[in-house]
């Protein structure tokens, strides 16, 4: 298959852009990680122990463990997500714990038993707290004295002030009785609130800074060395809301090239071989007409090729007008003729879904010119918002099924490959009667 025009999708690791990322699994994020499962799971331990009596009151702990999931999940390619997510998921937990203890009065329940119930909302709260403090002074992040500071002290105090509550109780400390044992054992954890608020702030500051920072080195970059107007304030917001999740950035890049590479396979399969056979034969002393007929081949191709790059009349029309257009140029190549049979056309699919068709049949029609020598293409089409039915078929040489894919022959392959990227199903069988050409069948959704 001379064409390669779509490839396989693109596996990147986010953190190949170095410009645009923090290291990959920082120890930081690894302890915070891990502070945050351990509030979860106080969180799953306290609701076990003390089963709700309405099944709304789980809502907490699933939320919690979905924000886990999602921080864990993000970690690589949107880090500033991941951190937040922690950070909401060990907020959420720890309410839970500390619930319990608002309602736990040491006379009440035993000194014994209020000691485990301190210390588990204890818990919750420093490493909650803790979470919100690694995010705030992150080493990939310039941090300032000040900020390292206030965390450490934060921190610190709410470990002091725990431990505090702790000993006045032992201790059997009485104060005024409006001022109930209740209120002493839960005003530290009353106030964490605010601590993980606060270093949250600073975390989100240091990390909108950094990613405008970046932006504004991407502007510099790209931008001519002599424009001085710079970008406006909506690009440059783009760009920084680009640059907090730096796998997106990564992943267009790398589609970009891929797509790059895949041009210029383009053009050394198709344009290159008849450059070098126009050169060899005015060299050999060809007539003019000969060149002439060369040249026209090339200029051509290079239009296909633009054209298959940028399908604008299925952007702009939709599927049916696309594939009309491709018959329509395909027959102007002299050398095969295209039928276009419509069956139904009723409402636009999904742009992804448009294009993922589209290809398939142009991915066939090249298969059919170039490798089966058709001199006949049928192409029947049937669209709806939902469904699209596609065949194309024609009268070349026909496949075998059993035989196994050539070296280089990539046009069945990337067929399938774009079909099941959208969830379609595509079969590629020999025409009746057996070895009178070959029929692709392309139906989004794919058949149950």
């Amino acid at each position: 298959m001379a064409r390669d025009n779509i490839g396989p999708a693109v596996a990147v690791d986010p953190t190949g852009d170095l410009s645009a990322q923090p290291a990959p699994l920082p120890l930081p994020f690894m302890i915070a990680a891990g502070a945050s499962t351990v509030v979860v799971a106080l969180g799953a331990v306290v609701l076990e122990l003390n089963p709700p009596a309405q099944i709304d009151r789980l809502l907490p702990e699933l939320v919690a463990g979905a924000a886990l999931c999602v921080g864990l999940l993000a970690r690589r390619w949107a880090p500033a997500l991941a951190w937040v997510s922690l950070i909401v998921a060990s907020l959420v937990a720890a309410s839970i714990p500390i619930g319990v203890s608002g309602a736990a009065d040491p006379v009440a329940t035993g000194l014994g038993t209020w000691l485990v119930i301190a210390a588990r909302s204890s818990a919750a709260a420093i490493l909650t707290v803790l979470v919100a403090a690694l995010y705030a002074t992150r080493s990939d992040r310039r941090s300032t004295i000040r900020v390292t500071t206030v965390a450490t002290f934060l921190v610190a105090w709410l470990v002091v002030a725990c431990l505090l509550v702790v000993v006045l109780v032992i201790a059997g400390a009485r104060y005024d009785p409006a001022f109930t044992w209740v209120d002493l054992a839960t005003w530290p954890t009353s106030v964490f609130i605010q601590f993980v608020l606060v270093l949250t702030a600073f975390g989100v500051a240091a990390d909108l800074r950094a990613a405008s920072i970046r932006a504004d080195g991407r502007f510099a970059a790209d931008g001519p060395s002599g424009d001085r107007s710079g970008p406006i304030l909506a690009d440059r917001l783009r760009a920084t809301l680009r640059e907090l999740v730096p796998g997106q950035a990564a992943a267009e890049a790398a589609a970009v090239e891929s797509e790059r590479v895949r041009l210029a396979g383009d053009l050394h399969a198709v344009v290159l071989p008849a450059l070098r056979r126009a050169i060899a034969e005015v060299e050999a002393g060809a007539p003019v007409e000969a060149l002439a007929g060369r040249l026209r081949t090339i200029d051509m191709e290079l239009e296909r090729l633009m054209a298959d790059r940028w399908p604008v009349v299925l952007e702009a029309f939709g599927l049916v007008e696309a594939l009309e257009d491709l018959a329509e140029r395909t027959e102007a190549d002299g050398t095969v003729e295209v039928g276009l049979e419509v069956q139904g056309a009723a409402g636009r699919p999904r742009p992804e879904i448009e294009r993922a068709a589209w290809r398939v049949a142009q991915l066939a029609i090249d298969n059919a010119v170039r490798h089966a020598a058709a001199t006949q293409i049928t192409i029947v089409i049937a669209v709806a918002a939902d469904r699209i039915r596609l065949s194309i078929t024609d009268d070349g040489r026909g496949v075998d099924a059993t035989e196994p894919v050539r070296t280089g022959a990539r046009g069945f392959t990337d067929i399938a490959r774009r079909a099941r990227a959208v969830g379609a199903s595509v079969a590629i069988e020999s025409a009746r009667p057996a070895g009178s050409g070959t029929v692709v069948r392309f139906e989004w959704p794919a058949p149950v």
